[in-house]
Protein backbone atom coordinates (compact mmCIF):
# COMPACT_ATOMS: atom_id res chain seq x y z
CA UNK A 1 0.00 0.00 0.00
CA UNK A 2 3.19 2.27 1.22
CA UNK A 3 4.51 1.02 -2.36
CA UNK A 4 1.50 2.14 -4.44
CA UNK A 5 1.27 5.35 -2.60
CA UNK A 6 4.81 6.34 -3.39
CA UNK A 7 3.96 5.27 -6.99
CA UNK A 8 1.03 7.48 -7.20
CA UNK A 9 3.36 10.17 -5.65
CA UNK A 10 6.21 9.56 -8.24
CA UNK A 11 3.71 9.58 -11.10
CA UNK A 12 2.04 12.77 -10.01
CA UNK A 13 5.53 14.58 -9.82
CA UNK A 14 6.70 13.39 -13.26
CA UNK A 15 3.56 14.51 -14.52
CA UNK A 16 4.21 18.27 -13.01
CA UNK A 17 7.87 17.89 -14.26
CA UNK A 18 6.33 17.08 -17.27
CA UNK A 19 3.85 19.96 -17.36
CA UNK A 20 6.44 22.67 -16.30
CA UNK A 21 8.62 22.09 -18.63
CA UNK A 22 5.64 22.00 -21.67
CA UNK A 23 4.85 25.67 -20.12
CA UNK A 24 8.44 26.83 -19.97
CA UNK A 25 8.51 25.73 -23.88
CA UNK A 26 5.49 27.17 -24.14
CA UNK A 27 6.26 30.28 -22.74
CA UNK A 28 9.31 30.81 -24.95
CA UNK A 29 7.70 29.80 -27.73
CA UNK A 30 5.27 32.43 -27.45
CA UNK A 31 7.51 34.81 -26.28
CA UNK A 32 10.10 34.32 -29.77
CA UNK A 33 6.64 34.76 -31.45
CA UNK A 34 5.92 38.26 -30.22
CA UNK A 35 9.05 39.39 -30.45
CA UNK A 36 9.45 38.32 -33.98
CA UNK A 37 6.41 39.82 -34.77
CA UNK A 38 7.17 43.57 -32.76
CA UNK A 39 10.32 43.56 -34.83
CA UNK A 40 8.52 42.68 -38.18
CA UNK A 41 5.64 45.76 -37.23
CA UNK A 42 8.89 47.80 -36.90
CA UNK A 43 10.41 47.61 -39.59
CA UNK A 44 6.90 48.04 -41.26
CA UNK A 45 6.12 51.13 -39.73
CA UNK A 46 9.71 52.64 -40.05
CA UNK A 47 8.91 51.39 -44.08
CA UNK A 48 5.98 53.30 -44.29
CA UNK A 49 7.46 56.32 -42.85
CA UNK A 50 10.17 56.30 -45.09
CA UNK A 51 7.77 55.83 -47.99
CA UNK A 52 5.83 58.48 -46.59
CA UNK A 53 8.58 61.23 -46.61
CA UNK A 54 9.87 60.20 -50.42
CA UNK A 55 6.00 60.64 -51.00
CA UNK A 56 5.73 64.36 -49.88
CA UNK A 57 9.39 64.85 -51.41
CA UNK A 58 7.63 63.72 -54.82
CA UNK A 59 4.60 65.76 -53.78
CA UNK A 60 6.50 69.12 -52.78
CA UNK A 61 9.03 68.19 -56.34
CA UNK A 62 5.85 67.83 -58.06
CA UNK A 63 4.70 70.84 -56.90
CA UNK A 64 7.84 72.63 -57.87
CA UNK A 65 7.93 71.71 -60.92
CA UNK A 66 4.58 72.93 -62.00
CA UNK A 67 5.20 76.10 -60.29
CA UNK A 68 8.10 76.38 -62.88
CA UNK A 69 5.95 75.57 -65.62
CA UNK A 70 3.92 78.25 -64.65
CA UNK A 71 0.94 75.97 -62.05
CA UNK A 72 0.72 78.37 -59.29
CA UNK A 73 3.20 80.17 -58.05
CA UNK A 74 6.24 80.81 -55.73
CA UNK A 75 6.31 83.11 -53.16
CA UNK A 76 9.73 85.52 -52.23
CA UNK A 77 10.32 83.40 -49.76
CA UNK A 78 10.33 79.98 -51.28
CA UNK A 79 12.45 81.62 -54.61
CA UNK A 80 15.06 82.59 -52.23
CA UNK A 81 14.98 79.18 -51.10
CA UNK A 82 15.60 77.77 -54.12
CA UNK A 83 18.91 79.37 -54.29
CA UNK A 84 20.09 78.17 -51.08
CA UNK A 85 18.92 74.79 -50.56
CA UNK A 86 20.87 71.56 -50.24
CA UNK A 87 18.97 68.58 -50.88
CA UNK A 88 19.44 65.01 -50.59
CA UNK A 89 18.37 64.64 -54.56
CA UNK A 90 21.37 66.57 -56.63
CA UNK A 91 19.51 66.27 -59.81
CA UNK A 92 16.59 68.14 -58.48
CA UNK A 93 19.20 70.64 -56.65
CA UNK A 94 20.65 71.13 -59.88
CA UNK A 95 17.30 71.80 -61.50
CA UNK A 96 15.93 74.08 -59.05
CA UNK A 97 19.93 76.36 -59.60
CA UNK A 98 19.14 76.49 -62.93
CA UNK A 99 15.75 77.56 -62.56
CA UNK A 100 16.87 80.45 -60.18
CA UNK A 101 19.65 81.25 -62.34
CA UNK A 102 17.02 81.47 -65.51
CA UNK A 103 14.11 83.03 -63.34
CA UNK A 104 16.79 85.72 -62.92
CA UNK A 105 16.67 87.16 -66.15
CA UNK A 106 13.24 88.65 -65.14
CA UNK A 107 13.54 92.33 -63.89
CA UNK A 108 12.79 93.24 -60.30
CA UNK A 109 9.88 94.71 -61.31
CA UNK A 110 8.73 91.38 -61.54
CA UNK A 111 6.80 89.44 -58.96
CA UNK A 112 7.92 85.92 -57.90
CA UNK A 113 4.23 84.36 -58.61
CA UNK A 114 4.80 85.48 -62.09
CA UNK A 115 8.44 83.80 -62.83
CA UNK A 116 8.21 80.97 -64.72
CA UNK A 117 9.42 79.09 -68.01
CA UNK A 118 6.40 79.68 -69.84
CA UNK A 119 6.42 83.39 -68.99
CA UNK A 120 10.17 83.94 -69.66
CA UNK A 121 10.05 83.53 -73.49
CA UNK A 122 7.20 86.75 -73.92
CA UNK A 123 9.48 88.79 -71.11
CA UNK A 124 12.94 88.24 -73.29
CA UNK A 125 11.01 88.69 -76.51
CA UNK A 126 9.69 92.45 -74.69
CA UNK A 127 13.13 92.99 -73.55
CA UNK A 128 14.43 92.81 -76.51
CA UNK A 129 12.07 94.37 -78.69
CA UNK A 130 12.64 97.10 -76.09
CA UNK A 131 16.34 97.44 -76.13
CA UNK A 132 15.86 97.48 -80.00
CA UNK A 133 13.58 100.82 -79.30
CA UNK A 134 16.44 102.12 -77.42
CA UNK A 135 19.10 101.42 -79.76
CA UNK A 136 17.04 103.30 -82.48
CA UNK A 137 16.54 106.50 -80.02
CA UNK A 138 20.13 106.28 -79.10
CA UNK A 139 21.27 106.34 -82.86
CA UNK A 140 19.09 108.82 -83.51
CA UNK A 141 20.40 110.67 -80.60
CA UNK A 142 23.77 109.93 -81.88
CA UNK A 143 22.90 111.12 -85.51
CA UNK A 144 21.46 114.52 -84.23
CA UNK A 145 24.58 114.78 -81.35
CA UNK A 146 26.67 114.27 -84.65
CA UNK A 147 24.89 116.89 -86.54
CA UNK A 148 24.75 119.42 -84.09
CA UNK A 149 28.72 118.97 -83.75
CA UNK A 150 29.08 119.92 -86.92
CA UNK A 151 27.09 122.92 -86.87
CA UNK A 152 29.14 123.47 -84.07
CA UNK A 153 32.39 122.98 -85.65
CA UNK A 154 31.79 125.12 -88.47
CA UNK A 155 30.16 128.03 -86.40
CA UNK A 156 33.60 127.47 -84.22
CA UNK A 157 35.46 127.63 -87.87
CA UNK A 158 33.23 130.96 -88.73
CA UNK A 159 33.99 132.79 -85.25
CA UNK A 160 38.26 131.95 -85.70
CA UNK A 161 37.86 133.16 -89.20
CA UNK A 162 35.75 136.40 -87.66
CA UNK A 163 38.53 136.76 -84.65
CA UNK A 164 41.51 136.41 -87.37
CA UNK A 165 39.80 139.27 -88.88
CA UNK A 166 39.22 141.04 -85.90
CA UNK A 167 42.93 140.24 -84.65
CA UNK A 168 43.69 141.97 -88.56
CA UNK A 169 42.33 144.73 -87.82
CA UNK A 170 42.92 145.70 -84.28
CA UNK A 171 46.75 145.34 -85.23
CA UNK A 172 46.19 147.73 -87.59
CA UNK A 173 44.31 149.51 -85.65
CA UNK A 174 47.39 149.40 -83.08
CA UNK A 175 49.71 151.27 -85.25
CA UNK A 176 47.16 154.03 -86.28
CA UNK A 177 46.91 154.48 -82.46
CA UNK A 178 50.55 154.12 -81.85
CA UNK A 179 51.13 156.96 -84.67
CA UNK A 180 48.41 159.12 -83.15
CA UNK A 181 50.29 158.97 -79.55
CA UNK A 182 53.65 159.91 -80.85
CA UNK A 183 51.37 163.11 -82.52
CA UNK A 184 49.57 163.78 -79.31
CA UNK A 185 53.04 163.25 -76.83
CA UNK A 186 54.44 166.39 -78.98
CA UNK A 187 51.67 168.21 -78.58
CA UNK A 188 51.70 167.06 -74.76
CA UNK A 189 55.20 168.32 -74.67
CA UNK A 190 54.30 171.78 -76.11
CA UNK A 191 50.76 172.38 -74.14
CA UNK A 192 52.81 171.63 -71.20
CA UNK A 193 54.97 174.46 -72.03
CA UNK A 194 52.21 176.91 -72.54
CA UNK A 195 50.58 175.67 -69.84
CA UNK A 196 53.43 176.39 -67.28
CA UNK A 197 53.39 179.90 -68.76
CA UNK A 198 49.91 180.14 -67.75
CA UNK A 199 50.66 178.86 -64.63
CA UNK A 200 53.00 181.24 -63.55
CA UNK A 201 50.24 184.29 -64.85
CA UNK A 202 47.82 182.51 -62.27
CA UNK A 203 49.93 182.06 -59.54
CA UNK A 204 50.10 185.86 -60.09
CA UNK A 205 46.17 186.15 -60.32
CA UNK A 206 46.09 184.19 -57.43
CA UNK A 207 47.92 185.76 -54.64
CA UNK A 208 46.08 189.58 -56.33
CA UNK A 209 43.27 187.51 -54.96
CA UNK A 210 44.32 185.99 -51.67
CA UNK A 211 44.80 189.71 -50.62
CA UNK A 212 41.30 190.69 -51.73
CA UNK A 213 40.06 187.75 -50.27
CA UNK A 214 42.07 188.26 -46.55
CA UNK A 215 40.59 191.89 -46.59
CA UNK A 216 36.88 190.57 -47.16
CA UNK A 217 37.74 188.12 -44.46
CA UNK A 218 38.94 191.07 -41.79
CA UNK A 219 35.85 192.85 -43.32
CA UNK A 220 33.21 189.68 -42.42
CA UNK A 221 35.05 189.26 -39.22
CA UNK A 222 34.63 192.93 -37.77
CA UNK A 223 30.93 191.91 -38.82
CA UNK A 224 31.07 189.05 -36.97
CA UNK A 225 31.98 191.07 -34.05
CA UNK A 226 29.44 193.67 -34.26
CA UNK A 227 26.68 190.64 -35.42
CA UNK A 228 27.71 188.63 -31.52
CA UNK A 229 27.32 192.34 -30.02
CA UNK A 230 23.47 192.61 -31.27
CA UNK A 231 23.16 188.86 -30.55
CA UNK A 232 24.24 189.01 -27.65
CA UNK A 233 21.76 192.16 -26.60
CA UNK A 234 18.75 190.49 -28.07
CA UNK A 235 19.70 187.12 -25.47
CA UNK A 236 20.03 189.02 -22.68
CA UNK A 237 16.69 190.93 -23.81
CA UNK A 238 15.30 187.44 -23.88
CA UNK A 239 16.97 186.48 -20.37
CA UNK A 240 15.25 189.09 -18.98
CA UNK A 241 12.06 188.87 -20.55
CA UNK A 242 12.50 185.03 -19.62
CA UNK A 243 13.53 185.99 -15.86
CA UNK A 244 9.92 188.39 -15.76
CA UNK A 245 7.29 185.54 -16.54
CA UNK A 246 8.24 182.11 -16.36
CA UNK A 247 5.78 180.91 -15.03
CA UNK A 248 3.50 178.76 -16.63
CA UNK A 249 0.55 176.70 -16.71
CA UNK A 250 1.40 172.72 -17.86
CA UNK A 251 -2.06 170.77 -18.00
CA UNK A 252 -5.62 170.87 -16.52
CA UNK A 253 -8.32 168.76 -14.62
CA UNK A 254 -10.33 166.22 -16.28
CA UNK A 255 -11.59 164.71 -13.78
CA UNK A 256 -12.85 164.97 -9.75
CA UNK A 257 -13.68 161.59 -8.03
CA UNK A 258 -16.75 162.02 -5.72
CA UNK A 259 -14.91 162.57 -2.54
CA UNK A 260 -12.33 164.67 -3.57
CA UNK A 261 -9.20 162.89 -2.96
CA UNK A 262 -8.60 161.70 -6.56
CA UNK A 263 -8.26 163.16 -9.69
CA UNK A 264 -7.55 162.72 -13.30
CA UNK A 265 -5.22 165.47 -15.48
CA UNK A 266 -4.54 165.29 -19.21
CA UNK A 267 -0.97 164.60 -19.39
CA UNK A 268 0.73 161.50 -19.26
CA UNK A 269 3.58 159.22 -20.50
CA UNK A 270 3.66 161.06 -23.80
CA UNK A 271 4.27 163.62 -22.21
CA UNK A 272 6.96 162.13 -20.29
CA UNK A 273 5.79 162.50 -17.45
CA UNK A 274 6.31 160.33 -13.96
CA UNK A 275 4.75 159.23 -10.74
CA UNK A 276 5.66 161.46 -8.18
CA UNK A 277 5.47 164.99 -9.74
CA UNK A 278 3.64 167.84 -7.68
CA UNK A 279 1.47 170.04 -9.33
CA UNK A 280 -0.29 173.41 -7.65
CA UNK A 281 -3.78 173.97 -8.92
CA UNK A 282 -5.69 177.21 -9.78
CA UNK A 283 -8.73 178.22 -11.38
CA UNK A 284 -9.40 177.90 -14.78
CA UNK A 285 -10.18 181.60 -15.60
CA UNK A 286 -6.98 182.80 -13.69
CA UNK A 287 -4.41 184.78 -16.50
CA UNK A 288 -1.91 186.44 -13.87
CA UNK A 289 0.02 182.87 -12.63
CA UNK A 290 1.76 185.06 -10.03
CA UNK A 291 -1.34 186.56 -8.65
CA UNK A 292 -3.27 183.10 -8.79
CA UNK A 293 -4.91 181.40 -5.69
CA UNK A 294 -3.71 177.83 -5.20
CA UNK A 295 -6.63 175.77 -4.63
CA UNK A 296 -4.65 172.80 -3.57
CA UNK A 297 -2.23 170.34 -4.08
CA UNK A 298 -1.78 167.05 -6.10
CA UNK A 299 1.02 164.47 -6.48
CA UNK A 300 0.80 162.17 -9.59
CA UNK A 301 0.12 158.79 -8.54
CA UNK A 302 -0.53 156.86 -11.62
CA UNK A 303 -0.13 157.22 -15.36
CA UNK A 304 -3.24 155.58 -17.38
CA UNK A 305 -2.45 156.99 -20.92
CA UNK A 306 -0.45 159.40 -23.12
CA UNK A 307 -2.10 162.21 -21.79
CA UNK A 308 -3.75 160.78 -19.29
CA UNK A 309 -2.94 160.33 -15.46
CA UNK A 310 -3.97 160.00 -11.54
CA UNK A 311 -3.24 162.00 -9.30
CA UNK A 312 -3.74 162.43 -5.76
CA UNK A 313 -4.68 165.41 -3.54
CA UNK A 314 -1.93 165.71 -0.95
CA UNK A 315 -3.24 169.63 0.34
CA UNK A 316 -6.84 169.58 0.66
CA UNK A 317 -9.02 173.11 -0.71
CA UNK A 318 -11.20 174.61 1.59
CA UNK A 319 -14.53 174.35 0.59
CA UNK A 320 -15.19 177.28 -1.09
CA UNK A 321 -12.49 176.32 -3.14
CA UNK A 322 -13.21 172.78 -4.68
CA UNK A 323 -11.46 171.17 -7.25
CA UNK A 324 -13.34 171.01 -10.26
CA UNK A 325 -12.66 169.62 -13.57
CA UNK A 326 -11.10 172.80 -16.37
CA UNK A 327 -8.82 173.79 -13.35
CA UNK A 328 -5.09 174.48 -14.21
CA UNK A 329 -2.34 172.63 -12.80
CA UNK A 330 1.04 174.02 -12.87
CA UNK A 331 4.92 173.47 -11.68
CA UNK A 332 7.75 175.66 -12.21
CA UNK A 333 9.84 172.28 -11.48
CA UNK A 334 8.82 170.15 -14.23
CA UNK A 335 8.83 170.26 -17.67
CA UNK A 336 8.13 167.69 -20.55
CA UNK A 337 11.18 165.43 -21.43
CA UNK A 338 14.00 166.70 -18.27
CA UNK A 339 14.17 167.20 -14.93
CA UNK A 340 14.68 170.84 -14.33
CA UNK A 341 17.86 171.63 -12.88
CA UNK A 342 18.73 174.58 -10.45
CA UNK A 343 22.00 175.89 -9.27
CA UNK A 344 22.44 177.62 -5.45
CA UNK A 345 24.57 180.14 -4.21
CA UNK A 346 25.69 178.93 -0.40
CA UNK A 347 24.47 182.32 1.44
CA UNK A 348 21.20 182.03 0.99
CA UNK A 349 19.66 182.75 4.71
CA UNK A 350 15.53 181.94 4.26
CA UNK A 351 15.04 182.44 8.33
CA UNK A 352 16.69 185.41 9.02
CA UNK A 353 19.62 183.48 11.69
CA UNK A 354 22.82 184.86 9.74
CA UNK A 355 23.65 180.77 9.24
CA UNK A 356 23.31 179.62 5.47
CA UNK A 357 20.38 177.55 4.88
CA UNK A 358 21.59 176.06 1.53
CA UNK A 359 20.91 171.95 2.84
CA UNK A 360 17.37 172.91 4.05
CA UNK A 361 17.26 175.02 0.35
CA UNK A 362 17.98 171.99 -1.72
CA UNK A 363 16.20 169.21 0.06
CA UNK A 364 12.56 171.37 -0.27
CA UNK A 365 13.94 171.37 -4.07
CA UNK A 366 14.38 168.18 -4.24
CA UNK A 367 11.38 167.27 -2.42
CA UNK A 368 9.68 169.51 -5.12
CA UNK A 369 10.55 167.26 -7.95
CA UNK A 370 13.96 169.43 -9.41
CA UNK A 371 17.31 168.54 -9.49
CA UNK A 372 20.22 170.91 -7.42
CA UNK A 373 22.83 170.57 -10.07
CA UNK A 374 25.16 172.78 -8.57
CA UNK A 375 26.18 174.99 -5.55
CA UNK A 376 28.63 178.07 -5.93
CA UNK A 377 30.06 178.82 -3.01
CA UNK A 378 31.51 182.36 -1.98
CA UNK A 379 34.58 181.86 -1.99
CA UNK A 380 35.16 180.58 -5.74
CA UNK A 381 34.43 177.14 -5.73
CA UNK A 382 31.60 175.04 -6.86
CA UNK A 383 29.80 171.57 -6.37
CA UNK A 384 28.57 170.07 -9.43
CA UNK A 385 28.20 171.36 -13.24
CA UNK A 386 26.95 175.18 -13.97
CA UNK A 387 25.66 174.88 -17.53
CA UNK A 388 23.13 176.16 -19.86
CA UNK A 389 21.13 173.46 -18.88
CA UNK A 390 20.26 174.76 -15.60
CA UNK A 391 17.19 176.60 -14.86
CA UNK A 392 17.40 178.88 -12.16
CA UNK A 393 20.18 180.29 -10.50
CA UNK A 394 18.68 181.10 -6.62
CA UNK A 395 20.87 183.46 -4.27
CA UNK A 396 20.52 184.64 -1.16
CA UNK A 397 19.28 188.46 -1.13
CA UNK A 398 15.91 190.31 -0.71
CA UNK A 399 13.31 191.48 -3.67
CA UNK A 400 15.75 193.67 -5.64
CA UNK A 401 18.59 191.69 -7.32
CA UNK A 402 20.98 194.67 -7.07
CA UNK A 403 20.57 195.33 -3.58
CA UNK A 404 23.63 193.24 -2.14
CA UNK A 405 24.50 192.50 1.05
CA UNK A 406 28.16 190.84 2.69
CA UNK A 407 31.36 192.21 2.20
CA UNK A 408 33.42 192.24 -0.60
CA UNK A 409 34.25 188.80 -1.52
CA UNK A 410 30.57 187.87 -1.47
CA UNK A 411 29.63 190.47 -3.47
CA UNK A 412 32.34 189.69 -6.19
CA UNK A 413 31.43 185.95 -6.19
CA UNK A 414 27.60 186.47 -6.28
CA UNK A 415 28.63 188.85 -9.54
CA UNK A 416 30.64 186.66 -11.20
CA UNK A 417 28.30 183.90 -10.54
CA UNK A 418 25.21 186.10 -12.03
CA UNK A 419 27.52 186.94 -15.03
CA UNK A 420 28.22 183.12 -15.36
CA UNK A 421 24.07 182.63 -15.18
CA UNK A 422 23.14 185.51 -17.85
CA UNK A 423 25.63 184.06 -20.44
CA UNK A 424 24.56 180.72 -20.08
CA UNK A 425 21.06 181.86 -20.27
CA UNK A 426 20.06 180.85 -17.00
CA UNK A 427 16.68 182.81 -15.11
CA UNK A 428 18.45 184.79 -11.72
CA UNK A 429 15.84 184.26 -8.66
CA UNK A 430 16.50 185.27 -5.28
CA UNK A 431 15.57 182.71 -2.61
CA UNK A 432 12.48 184.26 -1.14
CA UNK A 433 10.95 183.79 -4.64
CA UNK A 434 11.58 180.04 -5.02
CA UNK A 435 10.68 179.69 -1.15
CA UNK A 436 7.29 181.12 -2.41
CA UNK A 437 6.75 178.93 -5.09
CA UNK A 438 7.74 175.93 -3.46
CA UNK A 439 4.69 177.19 -0.67
CA UNK A 440 2.51 177.50 -3.23
CA UNK A 441 3.26 173.93 -5.14
CA UNK A 442 3.23 172.26 -1.84
CA UNK A 443 2.70 173.82 1.55
CA UNK A 444 3.73 170.60 4.00
CA UNK A 445 7.31 171.59 2.53
CA UNK A 446 7.57 174.55 4.51
CA UNK A 447 4.76 174.56 6.87
CA UNK A 448 4.66 171.90 9.67
CA UNK A 449 2.10 169.11 10.03
CA UNK A 450 1.48 166.42 12.62
CA UNK A 451 3.06 167.02 16.02
CA UNK A 452 4.77 169.90 15.19
CA UNK A 453 1.52 171.62 14.12
CA UNK A 454 1.34 175.53 14.61
CA UNK A 455 -2.28 177.50 15.01
CA UNK A 456 -0.31 180.62 13.49
CA UNK A 457 0.46 178.60 10.65
CA UNK A 458 -3.56 178.21 9.72
CA UNK A 459 -4.78 182.05 10.19
CA UNK A 460 -8.12 182.33 9.15
CA UNK A 461 -8.67 184.29 5.18
CA UNK A 462 -11.29 186.14 4.11
CA UNK A 463 -13.44 184.21 1.54
CA UNK A 464 -12.75 185.66 -1.85
CA UNK A 465 -14.48 182.82 -3.88
CA UNK A 466 -16.10 183.82 -6.87
CA UNK A 467 -19.69 183.61 -7.33
CA UNK A 468 -19.20 181.05 -10.35
CA UNK A 469 -16.58 178.84 -11.49
CA UNK A 470 -15.51 179.32 -15.03
CA UNK A 471 -14.11 176.02 -16.94
CA UNK A 472 -12.61 177.96 -19.85
CA UNK A 473 -9.33 179.91 -20.17
CA UNK A 474 -9.82 183.44 -21.20
CA UNK A 475 -8.40 184.76 -24.50
CA UNK A 476 -6.27 187.34 -23.33
CA UNK A 477 -4.22 184.56 -21.00
CA UNK A 478 -4.22 181.75 -23.93
CA UNK A 479 -2.89 184.45 -26.25
CA UNK A 480 0.18 184.96 -23.29
CA UNK A 481 0.72 181.63 -22.24
CA UNK A 482 1.48 180.92 -26.66
CA UNK A 483 4.18 183.74 -26.67
CA UNK A 484 5.57 182.89 -22.96
CA UNK A 485 6.19 178.93 -24.86
CA UNK A 486 7.67 180.68 -27.94
CA UNK A 487 10.14 182.79 -25.68
CA UNK A 488 10.84 179.22 -24.01
CA UNK A 489 11.35 177.55 -26.92
CA UNK A 490 14.06 179.72 -28.11
CA UNK A 491 15.91 180.02 -25.23
CA UNK A 492 15.41 176.53 -24.48
CA UNK A 493 19.25 175.05 -24.81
Amino acid sequence: MAARDDSVIRGSLIACLIFLVLSLALNFFFWSWGNTQAQTAATAKESLQSRGTELQTMQSEATLMKAMLGVGGLTQAQFDTLTSSSGDDPEMEIIEQNFARDMALFGPEVDPQNRNYPALPDFLVNAIRNRNVQYSQAREQATQIRSQADSDIEVARKAQEVAEQSRDDANKKLETEQSKFAEDRQQMKLTTERTSDSLQKKIAEFTTYRNKVTAEINELQQLETRLSGTIENQRQELVRLRSTNFESTQGLISYVYRDGNVVTINLGSADELTPGVTFGVIDGDETRLQDAKIKATIQVTKLLGDHRAEARVVAFPEIRYPIIPGDQIYSPFWSPGRRVKIALMDNIDIDDDSRPDTTEISSMIRAAGAEVAAILRTDGSREGTFDSSVRFLVIGESERLDDQAGNASEIAAVGKAKAEATENGVTIIPAWKLQAYLKTINDSLTTPLGSAVRGRDFAPEKSTAPKSLPTSLPKIYTEQQERMQRTNDILRP
